[in-house]
C-alpha cells in the first residue's frame, strides 16, 4: 500500500490512514484473512474480457467497489449484468495502475514489455464495461469557500460594514456579538432596536451603538473592538453559540478588564442556585439576564455609567432595582446578587422591527435564513422545553401587518429560508393569511424557498389549510410532527398529556394524501420512558411508515425539567454536557440499548436498506420489525464476522454510505441470517423483497433509470398492505409476475450525502419509486452534475 494509489482514490487520505481502517475492520471481522462469503447456489461466473469499444473521459471506481477472493479467484460483483466477473492478478495490476496514472505515457511505459497501447485501451474499455470503473463526476453540494456564494443564493447586503463609516466619540461603545454566519441574529436586532428608540432615542447620547456585523472572533476583536475599545458586550447564549460566545467574552475580560459583559438568551440560567453556579464558572460574566431582554437591557444600560477611571461600571445599589438579572459585588467579584423576577413583556413587538429599521444593513456576510416572531409564549407546559416556563401564560401577538413587511423585506433581500420562530403554527386563523402571504411573495419575488415553522400540537384543520397552501405554493419542504413520544406514563411526566397524539396521526393522514414528506420527532432519554415504551414508538413509526428522527434529551437551564426539585422527584442524572443519561425509569444501560435500537432503525428504515424486508417479515410472518432489529443488532455484537456485510452496514454504513462488493451480497446475507435465526425458508416472495430493495439502493455503476423482473407485482401488494385495501390479506406470492421500476431524478448516486443530511428531518437515500416515501430534495440536489 502506497500514499500514491491512495491519494489517486482519495486525496484527503494518506496510506497511513487507510492502514488503521483496514485494521480496525479486521478487528471487527470484517476483512476476514482467507476467502469471502458467497453462496455458491448463485456463483454464476463470467471470464473478464477487453472491448474494443472507445472510451473518452476520466474514470475511477466506484463507491461499492471491492474485489472477492473466493477459492483462489478474484471476483466483482456486476451490478448491472447480475453476475461474478472473474479476474487475475494482470487486470487488478493495471487496474491500479490506472486508478494511479490515468491513461498516461507513464502508465503505457509501466506495461510496454506486456502490453501494446491498443491492448490497454481494450483493457480499460473492458473496466468500463464491466462497471469496474465509471466515469467520474464533480459534485454538485462539495462547495468550498470560494464556490459558496454561486451555490447559496443567500446576500451580503453591503461589502462595507456599518462600524467602518461611524468614528469613536466620548460614549460608552455598545457590541453585539452574533455567532452565525448565515442567519440574521435577531435577539441581538431586537436589543439594538430597542436601545435605539427608548425615549426618543435618550440612552444613544451615553452610549454608541456600534452596528451589527458578522465576523470571524479575531476579526471582530483586531477591527471594531480595535477602533471604538473598551465598552458593553452584549451576548445571546443558545446551546450551540454558548461556548463560543464564552471564550470572547473571556478574550476581551482578559484584554482590558474594564470591558463589562452582559449575557442573556434561553441558555442563560434563570434558576437561582443554576444562575449561581453560572456566575461561578464563567467569571467573565458581570451580568446575566433571566428571561426576555428587551426592557432588560434598556434598565441595565440606564445604571450603566464610565466612572473617574474610565471603566464602565454601575452602582450596585441602583441596579438592584432592575428585575429579573443576576450581577457581580464590584466590591467581591466571587459574590453575586439576584433581583426579583421579571413579568413578561406585555407588547414584544414595542420595539421597531431590526429588519424594517436596516440594523442588519451591514451585516457583511453571506445569509441563507432569517427568522421572525408572529406571537410569543406557548399554552403548554412541556417539561423539557424552554417554552415550557412560560405555562399557562397568554400568548402575545406581533402586529400581523409588521410580520408581512418582515417577510417582504425578507423576501426582497432574496433569503432562502424563512424560519417562524412560534412555539405553535397553526394555532391561529391569522396564520393561514400569513401563509397566504408568504406563497404570494414568492410568487412575486421568488423567496422565501423554504418554510421552516414548528406546527401546533392540537389543531389539525388549521394546519390542513396551511398545508395546502404551501403545497400549491411551491414552498413547503416537509412535515415534522414533534411527537416525543406517545407512551402514557413518559407524557405525564413530562407534562404533555393534554397533547393529543390522535391529532398527530390525522396529520400524517393529511401528509401521505397529498404525497409530502412527513417525519415525527422522538426524544431518547425523558423520564418515564423504558426500552420497551421507546420500541413501542418505533414500532408506530413503521407501521404508519413515518420516517423517525431521535434526539437525546438535554437538560435546558430554564427548562421545568432543570427545576432541582423535578430532578430530584424523577431521579435526573446528566452528563457534562446535561444530556440525560438515567431516570427513574431507565438505567444508562438501558439508554445505550435505547441509543443503538435507533441506530439500527436509521439504517433499517430511515435510509432504507431493510424497508421492505422489516414490513415483509411482519406482514406474512408475524415476526415485528423492532423485534427483527433488535435480534439482529444483538446477533452482530456478538458474532461480527459470521455476515461480514451485514457488520458493515451496522457498524458503518451511517457514516460511509456505501457497501463494499455491492447490495446483492448484503441481501444475500440477510438471507442467510433469517434461515439461520427463525426458520424460514428462502421462496420467491423473498426474492421479490430483495430485488426491489437491491434496486432501490444508489449504485453508481448503474444508469438510471432502471427496470427489473420481479416475481410478484411488489407495487400492488405494498400498497394494498400500507393504504389497508380489500387485497390487504393476499400473500405476495399470490401476485402476478412484474417488473419493478427505478428511477434516479436528482442524481442520489453521486450526491455528497453527509453534506445533504445536514439540519433536515429527511433521510435522502432511497431512490425513486412507486413506493418509494415521498421527499422535497433541497437546491443541492437540483444541481445537474458535470461528467469530468
Amino acid at each position: 500500500m502506497n500514499d500514491t494509489l491512495v491519494k489517486s482514490l482519495h486525496p484527503k487520505l494518506s496510506a497511513q490512514h487507510v492502514e488503521q481502517r483496514v485494521l480496525t475492520l479486521l478487528q471487527n471481522q470484517i476483512l476476514l484473512i482467507g476467502d469471502d462469503h458467497i453462496n455458491d447456489d448463485e456463483l454464476t461466473l463470467v471470464n473478464f474480457e477487453p472491448s474494443q469499444r472507445p472510451i473518452t473521459g476520466v474514470f475511477g471506481v466506484s463507491m461499492n467497489f471491492s474485489l472477492q477472493h473466493y477459492r483462489g479467484k478474484w471476483l466483482y460483483w456486476n451490478a448491472n449484468k447480475r453476475c461474478w466477473v472473474l479476474l487475475n492478478s494482470n487486470h487488478i495490476e493495471i487496474l491500479s495502475q490506472y486508478i494511479i496514472n490515468g491513461f498516461s505515457d507513464k502508465f503505457t511505459s509501466y506495461f510496454a514489455s506486456m502490453y501494446s497501447i491498443d491492448e490497454l485501451q481494450g483493457l480499460v474499455s473492458g473496466f468500463v464495461g464491466q462497471g469496474l470503473l465509471i466515469p467520474l463526476k464533480k459534485k454538485a453540494c462539495e462547495l468550498t469557500e470560494n464556490s459558496i456564494s454561486e451555490k447559496l443564493p443567500g446576500i451580503a447586503l453591503s461589502s462595507d460594514q456599518g462600524w467602518k463609516t461611524i468614528q469613536p466619540d466620548e460614549r460608552i461603545p455598545v457590541y453585539f456579538v452574533p455567532h452565525m454566519k448565515n442567519h440574521y441574529p435577531l435577539a441581538l436586532g431586537v436589543l439594538f432596536s430597542a436601545l435605539e428608540n427608548h425615549n426618543g432615542g435618550s440612552l444613544t447620547e451615553k452610549f454608541q451603538l456600534v452596528p451589527i456585523c458578522y465576523m470571524k472572533p479575531n476579526e471582530f476583536l483586531n477591527g471594531p473592538y480595535r477602533k471604538f475599545r473598551q465598552g458593553v458586550w452584549l451576548f445571546s447564549n443558545y446551546m450551540w453559540s454558548l461556548d463560543i460566545n464564552m471564550q470572547i467574552s473571556e478574550a476581551i475580560k482578559k484584554q482590558d478588564s474594564r470591558n463589562l459583559t452582559i449575557h442573556g438568551g434561553p441558555s442563560t440560567p434563570e434558576y437561582a442556585q443554576a444562575s449561581q453556579d453560572f456566575m461561578a464558572q464563567f467569571t467573565s460574566v458581570d451580568i446575566s439576564v433571566h428571561g426576555e431582554g428587551e426592557v432588560a437591557i434598556i434598565e441595565i444600560l440606564d445604571k450603566i455609567y464610565k466612572n473617574e477611571h474610565g471603566k464602565t461600571s454601575y452602582d450596585e445599589t441602583d441596579l438592584f432595582e432592575v428585575s429579573g438579572i443576576t450581577y457581580r459585588s464590584l466590591l467581591n467579584p466571587h459574590h453575586v446578587k439576584r433581583t426579583s423576577a421579571r413579568k413578561r413583556t406585555a407588547q414584544p413587538d414595542f420595539a421597531p422591527s431590526p429588519y424594517l429599521s436596516g440594523y442588519f444593513a451591514g451585516y457583511g456576510a453571506e445569509v441563507d435564513a432569517a427568522i421572525i416572531e408572529s406571537n410569543r409564549g406557548c399554552p403548554f407546559g412541556c417539561t423539557f422545553c424552554d417554552w415550557g416556563s412560560a405555562t399557562n401564560q397568554k400568548v402575545r401577538k406581533f402586529d400581523l401587518e409588521r410580520v408581512k413587511q418582515e417577510i417582504d423585506w425578507i423576501a426582497k433581500n432574496k433569503v432562502r429560508v424563512l424560519w417562524i420562530a412560534d412555539a405553535n403554527y397553526g394555532l391561529y386563523d391569522r396564520d393561514i393569511e400569513l401563509s397566504q402571504h408568504i406563497v404570494d411573495t414568492k410568487a412575486k419575488t421568488g423567496y422565501p424557498q423554504e418554510v421552516v415553522v414548528n406546527y401546533t400540537k392540537n389543531s389539525t384543520w388549521r394546519l390542513v389549510e396551511i398545508i395546502k397552501i404551501f403545497t400549491a405554493g411551491g414552498i413547503i419542504s416537509q412535515g415534522i410532527i414533534s411527537i416525543q413520544t406517545t407512551d402514557d406514563k413518559t407524557l405525564e411526566v413530562i407534562n404533555r398529556k393534554n397533547i393529543k397524539t390522535e391529532k398527530y396521526d390525522e396529520l400524517t393522514k393529511v401528509f401521505y394524501d397529498l404525497k409530502l414528506p412527513l417525519s415525527t420527532d422522538l426524544m431518547l432519554g425523558l423520564p418515564g420512558i423504558t426500552v420497551e415504551a421507546f420500541n413501542k414508538d418505533l414500532q408506530r413509526y413503521i407501521d404508519m411508515d413515518v420516517s423517525v428522527k431521535a434526539y437525546p434529551t438535554q437538560l435546558l437551564p430554564n427548562s421545568p425539567m432543570a427545576d432541582p426539585e423535578y430532578i430530584e422527584k424523577y431521579q435526573i442524572k446528566t452528563d457534562k454536557n446535561d444530556f440525560l443519561i438515567a431516570s427513574f425509569s431507565y438505567t444508562e444501560q438501558d439508554l445505550h440499548w435505547m441509543k443503538g435500537m435507533y441506530h439500527m432503525y436509521t439504517i433499517a428504515d430511515g435510509y432504507g436498506l431493510l424497508r421492505y424486508v422489516i414490513r415483509y417479515l411482519q406482514w406474512e410472518h408475524g415476526i415485528r420489525a423492532v423485534d427483527f432489529i433488535s435480534d439482529l443488532l444483538k446477533f452482530v455484537n456478538g458474532n461480527p464476522g459470521q455476515y461480514n456485510k451485514i457488520t458493515w452496514a451496522v457498524r458503518y454504513f451511517i457514516n460511509d454510505k456505501c457497501m463494499p462488493g455491492g447490495w446483492h451480497n448484503f441481501y444475500a446475507q440477510i438471507g442467510e441470517y433469517i434461515t439461520a435465526t427463525y426458520g424460514i425458508e428462502m421462496d420467491s416472495g423473498f426474492e421479490t423483497v430483495f430485488t426491489v430493495s437491491e434496486v432501490s439502493m444508489p449504485d453508481d455503476t448503474i444508469r438510471y433509470p432502471v427496470e427489473r423482473n420481479i416475481a410478484h407485482d411488489f407495487t400492488a401488494y405494498f400498497t394494498a398492505k400500507t393504504q389497508n385495501t380489500d387485497h390487504a390479506e393476499k400473500p405476495l406470492d399470490h401476485y402476478p409476475p412484474s417488473r419493478f421500476h427505478v428511477s434516479d431524478p436528482n442524481n442520489m448516486v453521486a450526491i455528497d450525502m453527509n453534506y445533504m443530511q445536514y439540519d433536515s428531518h429527511q433521510y435522502f437515500w432511497e431512490l425513486h419509486s412507486d413506493v418509494a416515501r415521498p421527499k422535497s430534495t433541497s437546491e443541492f440536489v437540483d444541481n445537474k452534475l458535470e461528467t469530468v
